[in-house]
């Protein structure tokens, strides 16, 4: 009787040693582990990746697509890869590291992160409620088991663009105006200034979104073209209005040029002779505007989706879309200015009146140095107002803005 309990205690023991052999073995990660990367594509910010950070080293070829699923809300998204990295910024693959990164499909239709609110006209940053799950059981180097978790919410988001230009603000008397600035890398030499003025949606003080909108900023701080030539961009935020007036709204292009003037009084390394001027939609008219008023100022300049402002001109609508029409002795003041204007010929939002019209009264006053890119209907799909998607990536644009400077 004894050896039958002293045998049924060792099988207990047997049985509670390799539950907690089991118990150590099998681990979970949570949602403090997770966090979601956004990038600024054509179309705007995308959610683009989950990086989720195990205690112990994953080896990559073990990993697989159907390892995890993610959800934008309710919809899930598409998942194109999965692999390791040994840093959780600036990913690169790894054959093994301990932050697992999960790249979703940036032309999913729930991958945008902004939402566009039409009573007040403006984009607001809803989208971001993501949640993540480990469908299937993996392990790591070391044998490690990680079991399937349940949706974890996603808390913390990576904004790289938001982290690669400063934010601050401009104070001119009672005006205010925030702004991001993009430093370039370090060398010898004078660099360009370029300046971006976002458009309608973009309006507001979070001094955010005039980066997020679209890839305008992003376009001239890749590090392939930040390459090729090194740069400051300026992003300025203009502030909210009912009225939608932007940057044609009293006052606004003058507060700006005080910030342009106070930027380059602060970095004695920025080319004086080589600013350069682009916006979208709004930001376009503000260009023509800011060109308007300082015809001496901006070596060359690139509107896209926009018309040419003069204080009291009527609104001039065609279908859905409206246009300014361009005052004659406005456009004789641009006649120097190396200008081009970009649009959709379907756009329903401006009127491709106005950049045509802008263009020709500039070409009729004498101007030799203006064009104009229309984009036939359909070609710019599924929004025919958001030209600068096209634009953007003309890299022979690029190539023609930076090459002029003031003689």
């Amino acid at each position: 009787m004894k050896k039958r309990y002293i045998l049924m205690g060792i099988v207990l023991a047997s049985l509670g040693l390799a539950a907690c052999s089991s118990k150590e073995s099998a681990e979970k990660v949570d949602s403090k582990q997770v966090e979601l990367i956004t990038e600024v594509v054509d179309k705007g910010e995308v959610g683009s990746s989950i990086i989720i950070t195990y205690p112990e080293e994953m080896e990559s070829k073990s990993l697989t697509t159907s390892d995890f699923s993610v959800f934008a809300g309710t919809k899930s998204r598409n998942i194109e890869a999965v692999y390791t990295s040994e840093k959780n910024k600036d990913v690169t693959p790894s054959e093994k590291g301990r932050y697992v990164v999960i790249e979703l499909n940036p032309n999913d239709t729930n991958a945008v992160t902004l939402s566009f609110d039409m009573e007040k006209f403006v984009n607001t940053r809803t989208n971001l409620s993501y949640s993540v799950a480990q469908t299937k059981t993996i392990s790591s180097t070391k044998g490690t088991k990680y079991e399937t978790t349940k949706p974890l919410s996603i808390k913390t988001v990576q904004t790289p663009i938001l982290e690669s230009f400063k934010a601050a603000t401009f104070t001119d008397n009672e005006k205010v105006m925030k702004y991001r600035l993009f430093s370039p890398a370090e060398g010898d030499g004078k660099k360009p200034l370029i300046i971006f003025l976002h458009g309608s949606g973009e309006r507001g003080d979070d001094n955010e979104l005039q980066l997020l909108g679209t890839d305008g900023p992003q376009t001239f701080t890749t590090p392939s073209f930040q390459a090729q030539t090194k740069s400051y961009m300026l992003a300025p935020q203009v502030p909210f209005d009912e009225a939608r007036e932007g940057w044609f709204s009293k006052g606004q292009t003058l507060v700006l040029k005080k910030l342009i003037d106070q930027v380059i009084a602060d970095h004695d390394d920025i080319d004086s002779n080589r600013i350069y001027l682009t916006g979208v939609s709004n930001g376009a008219t503000g260009t023509f505007k800011m060109l308007t008023e300082n015809p001496d100022f901006f070596a060359a300049a690139m509107p896209i989706a926009g018309y040419m402002y003069h204080e009291g001109a009527e609104f001039i609508q065609v279908g859905s879309a409206r246009y300014l029409a361009p005052n004659k002795e406005d456009a004789a003041k641009l006649k120097q200015i190396p200008i081009w204007a970009f649009q959709a010929e379907d756009d329903p939002v401006n009127s491709v009146q106005g950049s045509l019209q802008a263009v020709k009264a500039i070409q009729d006053a004498g101007g030799k140095k203006v064009q104009m890119t229309e984009y036939p209907s359909g070609l710019v799909a599924p929004n025919p107002h958001a030209s600068w998607e096209k634009a953007y990536n003309n890299s022979q644009a690029l190539i023609w803005l930076m090459q002029y400077q003031k003689s």
